[in-house]
């Protein structure tokens, strides 16, 4: 009798444990601020804001399974002019290099484009091609004008 109920609670566990959803931790990525140098210390501050995770085959130059769209906002903490294009971004999935794209066409995900006036801020959308759904996105980012090249890392779990 034992065996059974011990062999019973272990095919339920295998079962529940098998029964997966994509999801994303939002409490892991809202609300957690990315600071870059411009001319002074954490002039640059972008949060992300929402992930939107579309299950659909992407071509862009190699064919992903999907993609991910970026929601964030990003606030110019500095009296100077920001020019967005010089925030680079390097995104990354399973220690392998996936695509940054943006698409002006159907959509509104303009990426880093643009100019941000000191003490404003905007809200941009990128897309990421994907591996899969399951590994964690990383993001390398840099702006170029930053005289200590100093290169931020941020983990977005996806699950």
């Amino acid at each position: 009798m034992k065996k059974s109920k011990c062999l019973l609670l272990t095919l339920l566990f295998f079962i529940a444990m098998s029964n997966t959803s994509i999801c994303i931790e939002k409490n892991n990525i809202l609300n957690k601020d990315i600071l870059i140098n411009n001319v002074e210390k954490d002039d640059i501050k972008i949060s992300i804001e929402d992930i939107n995770i579309v299950e659909e085959k992407i071509s862009v130059g190699d064919v992903y399974n999907s993609s991910a769209i970026i929601s964030m906002n990003v606030r110019n903490n500095s009296k100077y002019d920001i020019e967005l294009s010089n925030i680079d971004v390097y995104p990354y999935q399973g220690g392998k290099p996936v695509k940054y794209f943006v698409s002006t066409a159907n959509e509104d995900i303009q990426g880093f484009i643009g100019n941000i006036k000191g003490g404003e801020d905007k809200d941009i959308k990128m897309g990421i091609t994907l591996h899969n759904t399951k590994d964690p996105i990383k993001l390398e980012l840099n702006n170029i004008e930053d005289k200590s090249k100093e290169q931020i890392v941020h983990s977005i779990n996806i699950k």
